[in-house]
């Protein structure tokens, strides 16, 4: 066994690591390696709903988790962990046989920061507790400033919140950067690095949102009301890149008092994701965006638009009855009904329009027209 290295501390890592694994032979294995850097105590699990049990009341800094527990899969286990545990995040990195693409993507959905295959080195292991240091302290500057241009508008000190709230989104496009690297690591099956990228890209969007609401509050303090719209949206559609119906209702529904003609951002993700050619992630945005507009008659026909080019015929049909039974002289909807049976469509006999349910005062959102 190599000798002790660093203190622990410079591995980001201070009294308590667990790992969890069913199989006793990658135990011993990883336990034996954490020893090597330092920690004051390594334990191990095989159950998930034990650890999970443990970790209610006992504070832990990093989990090396195998794909394989002897009552759950790692995958569940670290999804119940990112979203029933209360309190900072845990960093969890995934250690494992499994080399398939699929599980290394479900492990990042998850909420992984790193991904180790078996068998590895001991430098490897190095390079993750580095890794978990690193992303804990990721962007700590950023979150201070973030807080700081609160504070100043809190104070009323408008001008200057506004200044470092743009500073903060200034950087936008490295978020893109690092998602665009997390693809390529992906596509090279080097998949701690492509999880690395993934994460920052994810915390730097977070502080996009942060930031595009503190400068709608700037704005609504100088008594700017169209740049405090203008923000308030861009805020809701950050939030919903990242699936969050309830950040983004409760947005959308802020900014309806103000204007009520505002698009629904869940549907405007998903016009530009269907042109992308991203149908299914299309399709789940337009769903996401009917809990804001249940009775848009646009909406389902987007929706129809998406399911008819994945060539789900009988899905795309009900979508579109949907709009044509929402508004009868819906033309583009009647044309894509006429596609998919070879006839026009004809309401029932004695059919009445549903009544919408749109907020009141919303205008229609866009259709997915092609160019």
């Amino acid at each position: 066994m190599p000798e002790r290295r660093k203190d622990s501390r410079a591995y980001g890592i201070y009294d308590n690591i667990l790992v969890l694994t069913d199989i006793e032979v990658h135990a011993k294995r990883d336990q034996a390696t954490l020893m090597t850097f330092g920690p004051k105590k390594v334990q191990v699990f095989t159950s998930g709903a034990a650890a999970i049990d443990y970790l209610s009341d006992h504070e832990v800094d990093l989990i090396f988790c195998d794909s394989s527990l002897s009552d759950m899969t790692g995958v569940k286990f670290v999804q119940t962990i990112n979203n029933n545990m209360s309190g900072r995040p845990l960093p969890i990195i995934m250690v494992t046989l499994e080399n398939k693409k699929n599980h290394v993507l479900d492990s990042i959905a998850a909420g992984c920061i790193g991904y180790i295959l078996r068998p590895y080195s001991l430098d490897t292991f190095e390079k993750y507790l580095i890794l978990a240091r690193q992303l804990r302290n990721y962007s700590e500057i950023e979150e201070m400033e973030l807080q700081e241009a609160k504070d100043m508008v809190k104070r009323g000190d408008f001008d200057e919140a506004i200044e470092s709230f743009e500073e903060l989104i200034s950087s936008q496009d490295e978020a893109q950067k690092y998602y665009d690297l997390g693809c390529q690591f992906l596509a090279q099956t080097k998949y701690g690095k492509a999880i690395v990228s993934f994460k920052k890209a994810v915390k730097i969007n977070d502080l996009f949102a942060e930031a595009y609401l503190g400068l709608a509050e700037a704005y609504k303090g100088k008594g700017n009301v169209e740049s405090f719209k203008t923000y308030l949206k861009k805020a809701a559609e950050v939030h919903a890149q990242f699936d969050r119906l309830e950040e983004t209702r409760a947005l959308f529904i802020e900014i309806l008092k103000y204007e009520s003609e505002t698009p629904n951002p869940f549907n405007t993700l998903g016009v530009n994701l269907r042109k992308q050619g991203d149908y299914p992630g299309a399709i789940h945005a337009y769903r996401q965006a009917l809990h804001l507009t249940p009775d848009d008659e646009n909406i389902h026909f987007n929706m129809a638009k998406a399911l008819y080019y994945m060539n789900k015929l009988e899905e795309a049909a009900k979508e579109v009855i949907a709009a044509l039974t929402r508004n009868p002289k819906f033309s583009e909807a009647g044309r894509l009904y006429q596609r998919i049976h070879g006839k026009p469509w004809m309401p029932p006999a004695g059919e009445i329009a549903k009544p919408r349910t749109v907020p009141e005062g919303t205008k229609e959102s866009a259709k997915d027209l092609d160019p």
